[in-house]
């Protein structure tokens, strides 16, 4: 189903200038592997594992914070929208 991930600033130049990426997922964690496998310079920055996000950081589904959730396995419906932060220092 159709979910659009959200690109701070400081990630787009690693995703083709995009400020937004639509994909088809069912899950947080399959969502971030599609990202990367499509613009595979973000893999130095955006971990695999959603619940690894470094301090100051963190993936959030409609302004919830995925750990608050159910981390990597949070389901994912048709028009969610992902929002990745990062820590401004880690880049």
């Amino acid at each position: 189903m159709a979910v659009t991930i959200l690109l701070p600033n400081a990630l787009r130049p690693f995703a083709a200038f995009n400020d937004r990426v639509a994909l088809d997922a069912t899950t947080v964690a399959e969502a971030l592997k599609q990202l990367i496998e499509r613009y595979p310079e973000l893999m130095a920055h955006v971990p695999s594992d959603p619940g690894a996000m470094p301090v100051g950081g963190g993936v959030y589904r409609g302004g919830m914070d995925i750990r608050r959730l159910q981390g990597g396995a949070t389901p994912l419906q048709r028009d969610d929208i992902l929002t990745l932060i990062v820590p401004s220092g880690d880049l």
